[in-house]
């Protein structure tokens, strides 16, 4: 997908290879589906739909998997 930021500000393209990351995340469990995932200082809730026994009161974990790549 291009990108509307230019070269000079992004940098050189990434070297080719293998690049590991790792990223933990403290998670609590709630009530039902509802849980509370923190870093640092960021906080997120997520939820499920009633049909999988959630109360749908914040966006389901996908959710913010598709956010993440669309950023």
């Amino acid at each position: 997908m291009p990108s509307d930021v230019p070269q000079s500000v992004l940098g050189e393209e990434l070297p080719r290879g293998v690049r590991r990351s790792t990223v933990a995340v403290d998670v609590e469990h709630v009530e039902k589906m509802l849980h509370r995932a923190t870093r640092n200082q960021f906080e997120v809730f997520v939820d499920e739909p009633p049909t999988m026994g959630g109360d749908d009161n914040y966006p389901q974990p996908l959710t913010y998997i598709a956010m993440g790549i669309g950023a």
